[in-house]
């Protein structure tokens, strides 16, 4: 079957203008409120602070961000990520411990490393140093 040349025409500039039309809608402006933070990757949005039981027992020479793992159901203890290798720090004061309930309760972050496989998912938060 054969179609006249100005119907064939008629087909493609409505194929074109299909195509033009359903492109993706132009972005919409930000709503007013806290401007978003540009440049950190999706996953690394501001942590919070460290607290100050879980800093004294960690010492001062910690990066700017530290990541902390912590065990669902233990709370003497947390995996931390220094120089790419978490390390287990133990023997947590009591204080401490209490830091270690709250920050649970924080929501769990994607570190740049795998946590350490320890039979359960460990809670992973980010925090940066006071």
């Amino acid at each position: 079957m054969r179609f006249p040349r100005p119907v064939l025409l008629a087909l493609l500039a409505l194929g074109v203008a299909g195509i033009v039309f359903a492109q993706a809608p132009p972005e919409k402006p930000a709503p007013p409120g806290p401007a978003k933070e540009e440049g950190a990757p999706p996953g690394l949005a501001k942590g919070a602070t460290l607290p100050p039981g879980l800093a004294k027992r960690l010492g001062e020479e910690l990066p700017d961000v530290v990541w902390i793992g912590f065990h669902p159901t233990r709370d003497d203890g947390a995996w931390v990520l220094l120089d790419l290798e978490w390390t287990l720090i133990t023997g947590l004061p009591p204080a401490a411990r209490d830091e270690v309930k709250e920050a649970r309760k924080r929501p769990s972050q994607t570190p740049p490393v795998p946590p350490p496989n320890v039979g359960v998912p460990l809670h992973v938060v980010r925090f940066e140093r006071p």
